[in-house]
């Protein structure tokens, strides 16, 4: 292991002993629950995070696999470099570093449409698509004078604790309602009525859904998606990074944060059931029958296990337990292969741009998104509610290693990441054909320059499916919760124990991915869980 991956903290450290009480248990030890406990051992609660796998991270993990180091999902984050956290808590000094990565994406398409480079700097961005489209460029500039504002607005809100005065405070006093109007409007309208309503072209609206609410599992004109239009505007304000060693960088330094203030992160340690009565958390039961008992208990895992399975028989609860047991459960839908390669692929619409335009050096850096045209994503919505995949499916590649030395797997050869978007959980037919996933690397190949070549140079390779992440994550059917809202679902506070973390059992809260602001590497979730129970705004 050399220096720069041990300096990142991407190895899990010896598990803590379990202790028969805490003033906190935190349930789960993705990135959130860690962020949640972090702040509560700073403010001096004693706190225990109980993971049920062998290693803390959940999804934000970077893991030892076919002979490399390798990300359970994708490796760049946004929204956590924007939160504070990272400077709040000092995660520099637990290890943290980050890579500046830029361009931020490369877009392409299936067949003959246009490159599309989103670079941190707006006015790189609009110059590359003045070269191809002088109207997409227009309509680009029209696009961000409207958004900029909106995202501003956006990262103020979501970076805080979501009451309703404070939003309303915020909306107020920093941006002087700038932006306001678009919270209020894009959410009621899908993707493509938005983008469209400012004459972006449909290769640039196809990209913006890929990373958008393509992610969320909806499609492009799916009522509500609209808020997702605020993507790009956020990446040219915050930009993106990837952590020195992996995405796995991240929870490895808040879970050394929490140790170094007193808290304890056990691994191996499944939670099975809660200890309530009388309207009041008392603590969890383990899978081998040991208890921790606390007066605060904090689920980060998948909340209708914790509201339906485990609060059976408290009244206190009964009506939020009925309205999660009517809810029909979610699908995954997000897959990954994983592949130590020796030829780095080169789609052929990137290959013919000039070097003016992105230089040789820089095509291997970013996340390559591929997208099928917005009419094809619409189809392929419906094709995954039916169990299907798309025959050309919307796919996130990227080549952690090119930029990050400490993530090669040796001399000459580099680990490659390929995200499949709308693999259902429910696959017709089942997951048992190993062909299946290997296809998915074929397809790329199909549209790079050196296709058969980077076919030959594998040397090895795993994918992961929704099934493979029920069973390794405890992901019931695969699926990853993330917070269904927006920020107008917060400030008029819907569903309460999502957007404020509360649930009518005292002692009990919510966090991770499925409460506010949502799902991916952020922390926001956590802090605010935190900030909640300690009764700071």
């Amino acid at each position: 292991m050399t220096a720069d991956v041990a300096a990142a903290g991407v190895r899990a450290p010896v598990p803590d002993a379990l202790p028969p009480r805490a003033d906190a248990v935190v349930i789960g030890g993705g990135h959130n629950g860690l962020a949640c406990a972090a702040y509560l051992a700073r403010a001096g609660r004693s706190v225990v995070v109980l993971e049920a796998r062998g290693q803390a991270g959940g999804c934000a993990s970077t893991v030892d696999a076919i002979g490399a180091r390798v990300n359970i999902c994708n490796c760049d984050h946004t929204m956590i470099r924007a939160s504070g956290i990272v400077e709040e808590l000092d995660l520099a000094a637990h290890g943290l570093r980050y890579l500046d990565v830029d361009p931020m994406l490369i877009a392409v398409g299936w067949a003959d449409e246009p490159v599309f480079i989103q670079w941190r700097s707006i006015e790189r961005t609009v110059d590359g698509l003045a070269r191809v489209a002088p109207a997409a460029a227009d309509a680009y500039r029209r696009y961000l004078d409207v958004a900029l504002p909106a995202a501003k607005l956006v990262l103020a809100v979501q970076g805080g604790r979501p009451t309703t005065p404070s939003i309303v405070a915020t909306v107020v006093a920093r941006q002087r309602l700038r932006g306001a109007n678009v919270l209020l409007d894009w959410p009621r309208r899908s993707l493509v009525d938005v983008l469209t309503s400012f004459g972006l072209p449909s290769w640039v609206i196809a990209a913006t859904h890929t990373v958008g609410p393509a992610v969320w599992g909806l499609g492009p004109d799916a009522p509500g998606t609209g808020l997702g239009a605020l993507g790009l505007a956020i990446r040219h304000l915050v930009g993106v990074g990837r952590p020195v060693g992996g995405s796995g960088a991240v929870p490895a330094a808040l879970e050394r944060y929490v140790r170094a203030h007193g808290g304890r992160v056990v691994t191996g340690a499944r939670v099975t059931g809660l200890d309530a009565s009388g309207g009041r958390a008392h603590g969890v039961r383990l899978a081998d029958g040991r208890r921790v008992t606390a007066h605060t208990v904090v689920n980060a895992t998948d909340p209708r296990t914790l509201l339906v399975d485990w609060l059976a028989g408290e009244h206190a609860a009964a009506r939020l337990r009925r309205r999660w047991a009517a809810a029909p459960a979610e699908d995954g839908y997000e897959s990954k292969l994983d592949a130590v390669v020796t030829a780095l692929p080169t789609p052929r619409a990137v290959a013919a741009l000039p070097e003016d335009v992105l230089p040789a050096a820089l095509r291997h850096v970013p996340t390559t998104i591929v997208s099928p045209t917005p009419r094809q994503q619409i189809e392929a919505s419906a094709d995954l509610k039916r169990g299907l995949i798309a025959q050309r499916p919307m796919f996130f590649l990227n080549i952690p290693s090119v930029l990050d030395e400490t993530m090669r797997p040796g001399p000459g050869a580099h680990v490659l990441s390929q995200e499949i978007l709308w693999t259902p959980w429910a696959l017709e037919g089942g997951w048992g054909d190993r062909a299946l996933p290997w296809g998915w690397l074929e397809q790329y190949a199909s549209i790079c320059e050196n296709g058969p070549e980077l076919l030959r140079s594998v040397r090895d390779w795993r994918a992961m499916t929704p099934p493979d992440y029920e069973r390794e994550f405890y992901l019931r059917r695969g699926y990853v919760p993330s917070f269904p809202d927006g920020v107008m679902s917060a400030l008029l506070g819907r569903r309460r124990e999502l957007s404020r973390y509360k649930t009518p059992v005292a002692g009990l809260y919510l966090t991770g991915g499925a409460t506010f602001p949502g799902a991916g590497v952020w922390g926001a979730s956590g802090r605010n869980a935190a900030r909640t129970i300690l009764g700071r705004h």
